[in-house]
């Protein structure tokens, strides 16, 4: 599965996540960023021109893949911030106790073997007073679509490199012990409403 997940699935990846529903998505929350920012899941840099220039210090990029590390790479010289690349996993980070400002995840967690790991160490990983912004797909609040999310989840997984349709985004992220400062739920525009089922939020760590 090498030449697929790190050749294919980036290029693909990258293909679809340039498409402008996606980009409006993703800026609608990156405004909110502010200081040291930490992107886990930062993918192939498609945010890069999305954030907030003027509100960003330096942002770090985690992500497993090198695939998408190399398509990356190209991006870095056009950001208009410090960037740095890390190759690693959100369920262990290789950063210090309170080091980002502010965390970010665009369709990262519906990914990770291991959310209630990753969760946990993005509150380790951020400052007392640091927020975690998040935009995921996920479980829908209608129980027949939710069903159908269930049953092709498996093949989501092949297909997409791990990613689960039936994550209840919202209970995991409480369970992690964030407060939620805002969540809205809406369906995106894509053409299949198991894929579209959106969690855009903000949380922190309560005092």
């Amino acid at each position: 599965m090498r030449p697929y997940t790190e050749r294919l699935l980036p290029w693909l990846i990258e293909t679809v996540l340039s498409r402008p529903i996606y980009a409006e998505q993703r800026r609608a929350l990156l405004g909110r960023v502010e200081g040291r920012v930490l992107e886990i899941g930062f993918g192939f840099g498609g945010t890069l021109q999305e954030y907030p220039a003027a509100r960003v210090r330096d942002l770090v990029g985690l992500e497993p893949n090198p695939g998408m590390l190399r398509r990356a790479r190209g991006r870095i010289a056009r950001a208009p911030f410090p960037v740095r690349l890390v190759r690693g996993v959100a369920e262990t980070m290789p950063f210090p106790p309170a080091t980002f400002d502010t965390v970010v995840s665009n369709w990262t967690l519906c990914t990770l073997g291991r959310p209630p790991d990753a969760l946990r160490e993005i509150r380790r990983v951020l400052t007392p007073h640091g927020r975690f912004l998040f935009l995921e797909h996920g479980l829908s609040l209608e129980p027949g679509l939710a069903r159908w999310q269930r049953l092709l989840t498996p093949v989501q997984q092949v297909l997409a490199d791990g990613c689960r349709l039936d994550l209840d985004i919202e209970t995991i992220v409480r369970s992690a012990g964030f407060r939620l400062e805002s969540l809205e739920r809406y369906e995106s525009g894509l053409p299949l409403r198991v894929l579209r089922q959106m969690y855009r939020g903000v949380a922190r760590v309560p005092p």
